[in-house]
């Protein structure tokens, strides 16, 4: 009879997590390595700063794979030192990162709260013990190393999707709403952010707000989630898609106009920040209104109390998170009709 595994397998190995403290000063102090089988660092700077902005978005970090020698004591990265590197070489400062308003951040200049969120936030790892040499390189050998794609490159690989093919009409209809710097009339996403396509996991971010009524979550996973629907030509309906694509592009228009008019906006703010004034906008139904000055002025209030982190108001909104979108959206309305 046939069989599947292996007569030589490998020891086992297990998931776990460390902090990034933790694993800088085990790289610091030699106790963590990379062993000499392996190459040497090779990421590129465009692929240092993918990575550090999956940190400083919050995202989970995960993949190296880690041996421990339980005699020694001695742990090798078997897998994942570009991401593991990475980290360390920011921290030492030998790397900057260049952050959403493209400013760029040196560790060592950061406040002390956000060093200690960096060195709190924790990382996946895959841990084996007592692997051979010749165990751990031909596991080097075998696996295959590269960079995952994100949720808005892997919509953009499907061209001949509906969704893909609605995301492209819409910034046709807004080319530069996505990519002009704030002071020009745009939402200001970087241009790293846009290179891997981060302008369309906004797009659809807010097609499945528009579709749905619900509060706008985490841009990637929600597109992803929208893209994935719309593979079936009955969820939702194409007389629901067409309905959600016009009111999304008399949405976005309105949006564009309020930029333009918005002092606050033109300074620059957060994604997150534009989603939330799109739901507001949205939710509401003002984006079906003609402005004049004093609704633009009742967005200029609404933002500097928000925006604020002296304002009791911001502090709200940190606390309710995406978990208590409703009560933001409450907020939003009793600022702007005060």
């Amino acid at each position: 009879m046939a069989t599947f595994f292996s007569t030589d397998m490998s020891p086992s190995s297990e998931a776990t997590k460390m902090c990034i403290g933790e694993c800088y000063n085990l790289i610091e102090g030699g106790e963590l390595s990379v062993p000499g089988y392996q190459r040497e660092y090779v990421w590129s700077k465009k692929q240092q700063q993918s990575y550090l902005e999956s940190l400083s978005l919050g995202l989970p970090l995960f993949g190296p794979v880690i041996n421990i020698d339980t005699e020694s004591g001695q742990q090798w990265i078997m897998d994942g030192q570009n991401r593991l590197m990475t980290i360390f070489k920011f921290m030492n400062d030998e790397i900057t990162f260049e952050n959403e308003y493209e400013e760029w951040v040196k560790y060592s200049e950061l406040p002390d709260n956000e060093k200690r969120k960096i060195k709190n936030t924790k990382i996946s790892y895959t841990e084996t013990r007592d692997w051979t040499q010749e165990q751990c390189q031909e596991f080097f050998t075998i696996i295959q190393e590269g960079v995952p794609l994100k949720n808005g490159e892997l919509i953009h690989a499907k061209p001949g999707s509906p969704f893909t093919q609605q995301i492209v009409t819409i910034l046709t209809e807004f080319p530069d709403l996505f990519t002009n710097k704030p002071k020009d009339g745009g939402m200001g996403l970087t241009p790293a952010m846009v290179k891997r396509y981060g302008h369309y996991e906004i797009i659809g971010t807010i097609i499945h707000m528009i579709r749905t009524d619900v509060y706008p979550g985490r841009p990637g996973k929600t597109s992803l989630k929208e893209f994935n629907q719309w593979v079936n030509d009955d969820q939702p309906t194409r007389s629901q898609r067409e309905i959600c694509i016009t009111e999304t592009i008399e949405c976005l228009s309105k949006y564009a106009e309020i930029i333009m008019n918005v002092p606050r906006l033109k300074l620059g703010v957060k994604v997150i920040s534009h989603l939330r004034l799109l739901y507001f906008i949205y939710k509401t139904g003002y984006y079906k209104n003609t402005w004049t000055d004093t609704e633009y002025t009742k967005i200029e209030n609404l933002l500097n109390r928000v925006e604020n982190k002296a304002n009791v108001e911001h502090a709200q909104i940190v606390t309710f998170g995406t978990l208590d979108a409703v009560k933001i959206y409450d907020l939003y309305v009793t600022i702007y009709t005060e």
